[in-house]
């Protein structure tokens, strides 16, 4: 029973650390004590989320970025075990998924498991400067950040957030654009 809780003591403080680097990349780009280097785009709000959050499993919280009092994201972690064989199916999966209208920049990530190929959608991780263009992009209402751990006996690990700092694309309406 110890190993078990330790096992999930682990895998929580993984994504508490995970989504914390979730909430790091939305509000990285905000931070207002920083030298601009160039000029934002007029189209673009930078928020910054203060005080930073943690999240535990089973746990999301959601955000109004432009302080609009619509809510525009929600991230969330949940678990996914099975109580007769944790053994075989013990998942982590970490996602943000827009609201009211709130888009993510997002990609398909090919997998296998099990011998058979699957695709999900996850959210598309930015780095700094990375700019977005109309050719590349899919904007979706949900994707993923991550999945981890064990599924039917094989470990699987999809997202791309997974111990780095990364930016989200958003496409956010206000008034009617």
């Amino acid at each position: 029973m110890q190993t078990v809780k330790n096992q999930w003591n682990a895998k929580v403080a993984k994504y508490s650390l995970l989504a914390s680097a979730a909430l790091t990349m939305l509000n990285a780009c905000g931070k207002e004590d920083e030298p601009v280097e160039e000029p934002n785009d007029p189209d673009i709000i930078e928020t910054d989320i203060d005080p930073d959050i943690s999240l535990a499993a089973l746990d999301s919280r959601e955000f109004d970025l432009n302080n609009d009092g619509i809510m525009d994201i929600t991230v969330g972690l949940e678990s996914y075990v099975d109580p007769n064989q944790p053994q075989l199916v013990n998942i982590d999966v970490s996602y943000m998924e827009g609201m009211n209208g709130t888009e993510l920049l997002t990609q398909e990530e090919a997998f296998t498991l099990q011998g058979m190929q699957y695709t999900e959608i996850v959210v598309t991780p930015l780095d700094k400067g990375n700019t977005i263009s109309t050719s590349q992009v899919v904007w979706d209402d949900f994707g993923l950040l991550g999945i981890s751990g064990i599924y039917y006996g094989e470990n699987i690990s999809i997202g791309q957030f997974f111990g780095q700092d990364k930016f989200v694309g958003l496409r956010i309406p206000v008034a009617g654009n």
